[in-house]
C-alpha cells in the first residue's frame, strides 16, 4: 500500500505542476474567482492531511489563510518536495494509525485513508480547473496516471510555460 501511495503521490506533484503551467498559459485564468479558490482549496487540504500524518496537523487559521499567486504556487512546490522528503522515509506501521480531521468529528481516518484522500480529493478538484481553463479559452493536457505513467514517470517541472 505505502508504495502505491508514493507512486500516486508522485503522479500528484507531476500533475499540480501542469496544471500551473497550464494556468499560466491561460491570461483570462489568473484574476478567475473560482480557478483561484480551487487552487488554494486543493493545496490547504493537501497541506492539513501532510501535516496532520506528520503529527503537526495545521490549524485552521493556518489553512485559511489566503496567500498571493507567486506564494501559492511556491508554497505548492514546497508542499511536493516536503512529501518526496517524508513518504520514502515513512513505515507500513504508520499506514494504520489515525488522525484528527477537525471537519469529521465522528471519525478518524487512518493514515492510508488520509493520504488517499489527499490524492483523490486533489484529482477531482484538478479536473475542475482543466474545465475552468477550457472555458477561458485555455488548452489543458489530461494529467491522468496513465498519461503520466506511459511518459514514464517524468519528474514535475515547475517552470511557468505550458508544458505537455
Amino acid at each position: 500500500m505505502l508504495d502505491l501511495i508514493r507512486d500516486l503521490f508522485a503522479h500528484q506533484a507531476w500533475a499540480d505542476a501542469q496544471m500551473w503551467h497550464y494556468f499560466g498559459a491561460t491570461p483570462a485564468a489568473h484574476n478567475d474567482k473560482k480557478v483561484l479558490e480551487l487552487f488554494g482549496h486543493i493545496h490547504a487540504v493537501q497541506r492539513y492531511f501532510l501535516s496532520a500524518v506528520q503529527g503537526e496537523p495545521l490549524t485552521v487559521d493556518e489553512l485559511r489563510k489566503e496567500l498571493p499567486l507567486p506564494e501559492l504556487r511556491d508554497s505548492y512546490v514546497s508542499f511536493h518536495e516536503q512529501a518526496s522528503r517524508y513518504l520514502p522515509k515513512m513505515r507500513d506501521s504508520h499506514l494504520k494509525d489515525v488522525i484528527n480531521v477537525p471537519w469529521f468529528p465522528d471519525f478518524q481516518p487512518k493514515v492510508s485513508e488520509a493520504l488517499t484522500q489527499v490524492v483523490l480529493h486533489t484529482q477531482h478538484h484538478r479536473a475542475q480547473i482543466a474545465s475552468l481553463l477550457r472555458a477561458l479559452g485555455g488548452d489543458p493536457k489530461p494529467v491522468d496516471y496513465i498519461v503520466w505513467a506511459s511518459k514514464n514517470r517524468p519528474e514535475p517541472q515547475w517552470h511557468t510555460t505550458a508544458n505537455a
